[in-house]
């Protein structure tokens, strides 16, 4: 059990670290130059980092915290809470990879706005499923 646990904040930890560095990579996208040889770079890259590093640790952080909480039989309204807010979490994750799309599409807008949104609901629901756990009742 404590492997299990360890692997669950092990996987958060990443998931929530790409989450939070994918939309300032995006932002930071359209002010670099486009060279001729290289093209979309910069958000292939993104794209990489995306597909191959936030989305698997999201997965992994999902299935070993639902492994926690079933095979520790926990069932509060604390881990209802969380749930929620990881449920929200996911959404953000999911718009990270529509910001993706849309900055592959459109290499030469600017999508800072959208980042910074996305960047500050994500950081706050980090902040509060950390709180959430760390206050939880034992």
């Amino acid at each position: 059990m404590p492997w299990l646990v360890l692997l669950h904040i092990s996987a958060v930890v990443c998931w929530c670290g790409s989450l939070l560095y994918m939309p300032a990579l995006l932002a930071g996208a359209p002010l670099l130059p486009l060279v001729k040889d290289e093209g979309n770079g910069h958000l292939a890259s993104s794209r990489l980092l995306f597909t191959l590093f936030a989305t698997p640790a999201a997965l992994v952080a999902v299935a070993s915290g639902t492994l926690v909480f079933v095979t520790g039989g926990i069932v509060a309204l604390w881990l209802i809470l969380k749930l929620t807010l990881v449920a929200g979490l996911v959404f953000c994750h999911v718009l990270t990879g529509l910001l993706l799309v849309y900055a592959w599409h459109h290499p030469h807008r600017n999508p800072m706005l959208p980042c910074l949104l996305l960047g500050a609901v994500m950081t706050g629901l980090i902040l509060a499923v950390l709180g959430l756990v760390l206050t939880k009742p034992f």
